[in-house]
């Protein structure tokens, strides 16, 4: 399994056509983060099995500074929307023993841009907490921004974490429990939401 959004992983996650002007822009940008423009996917491994699975329930928001790419994120994944291509695999994971998903149907991941230097090059990173299970812990996504032109399209983020400290079953072993999250942003298809975001 693996989150968002993000989460996880999410994350990673900006969004929205608030972002569509050039990354010169000094005003920092509000975003409406949701299913149109934000994929928040999970990926594991089990003794039988790969698990690829994507929320088809996400919300959140972003407020993002073209000018210093700082930014912060809020994203929201409703746990019963994870798609795993399987009724049986699904059911396995939202039970109480893995994300427990009727006790605790939404994950939650805060964080903020934090740009670094890797090798000599710039680099960002979103640091933040992630809320599983009702369990908060920090999590870190490493993020890359692809442009055309000058013109930021795509934010992806991804992060790798060790499932059993939020308290998730690997099910006698039968689970890795290292599990990754990617969240992708596509600046070009904006949230139908978008537009409450200006009023």
């Amino acid at each position: 399994m693996r989150i968002a959004k993000t989460v996880l992983l999410l994350c990673t996650a900006w969004v929205g056509a608030g972002l569509y002007g050039t990354v010169v822009q000094a005003a920092p940008q509000h975003v409406v983060l949701g299913p149109a423009n934000t994929q928040a996917r999970l990926y594991a491994k089990t003794a039988v099995t790969n698990i690829d699975g994507s929320f088809a329930k996400v919300a959140g928001t972003l407020t993002y500074d073209p000018e210093d790419q700082s930014c912060s994120v809020d994203l929201n994944m409703a746990v019963d929307s994870l798609d795993v291509g399987s009724a049986v695999l699904k059911t396995i994971m939202l039970s109480g023993i893995m994300l427990d998903g009727d006790s605790h149907p939404t994950m939650h991941f805060v964080g903020t841009c934090k740009p670094t230097i890797r090798q000599g090059k710039a680099h960002t990173l979103l640091v933040g907490q992630l809320t599983m299970r009702g369990q908060t812990h920090p999590l870190t996504f490493d993020v890359a921004m692809h442009f055309t032109g000058n013109t930021l399209t795509q934010i992806q983020s991804d992060a790798t974490f060790d499932q059993r400290e939020w308290g998730v079953s690997t099910l006698l072993h039968s689970v890795d429990p290292m599990v990754r999250t990617q969240t992708v942003i596509d600046l070009s298809s904006p949230s139908p939401t978008d537009h409450k975001a200006s009023h």
